[in-house]
């Protein structure tokens, strides 16, 4: 298959996948249930500054991981909900990490700008060979984690987090904070 052949197949496979998770019943489920592991895969990517950020550097705090894409519809939409994540919690012991599953930073600065965010609304990590997006076993665009300060999943949401006023999210992670 050719480069140009082949990521054409990815985008429309994302796509698809992207499609597919916006119209599921979003909510916390358990890694168990998802067959996937209860300690979080490791993360080690770099950021917009091209500073290597490791998830193991937050033991302590709880942390979302975020999988997402410019181009992926319902990531563009929940991008606000991470944001307001980030400032409702941040002082309260939360970090959330956007990995984005790969795209180039230019491309990642133009969806910033052109959508009214700064460089520092969330921790963007560069996933450019979708390594992380694999070894954490996301299923589709949107995907989150939800990292106790252990180290442990809590819980996934697959799908855009649509309102981070909701007691679905926001009772989950006031309750992480709490421990």
């Amino acid at each position: 298959m050719t480069k140009p052949a082949q990521a054409l197949f990815l985008a429309l496979a994302f796509s698809f996948l992207a499609l597919i998770s916006s119209t599921a019943n979003a909510q916390w489920r358990s890694p168990a249930d998802l067959g996937l592991p209860q300690t979080a895969p490791a993360l080690q990517l770099n950021n917009l500054l091209g500073k290597q950020v490791d998830l193991t550097n937050f033991k302590g705090k709880v942390v979302v991981v975020n999988f997402w894409a410019s181009w992926c519809e319902p990531c563009r939409e929940e991008f606000e909900e991470l944001a307001q994540l980030q400032e409702n919690y941040g002082s309260k012991g939360l970090i959330v990490l956007a990995v984005n599953l790969a795209e180039m930073k230019p491309r990642v600065m133009q969806f910033l700008k052109g959508n009214g965010f700064s460089e520092n609304s969330i921790e963007i990590l560069l996933d450019r060979n979708s390594i992380a997006y694999k070894s954490w076993r996301a299923r589709g665009l949107p995907t989150t984690f939800l990292i106790s300060k252990s180290g442990k999943i809590e819980g996934v949401w697959i799908g855009a987090i649509e309102n981070v006023d909701s007691n679905e999210v926001k009772g989950k992670i006031e309750t992480l904070l709490r421990q």
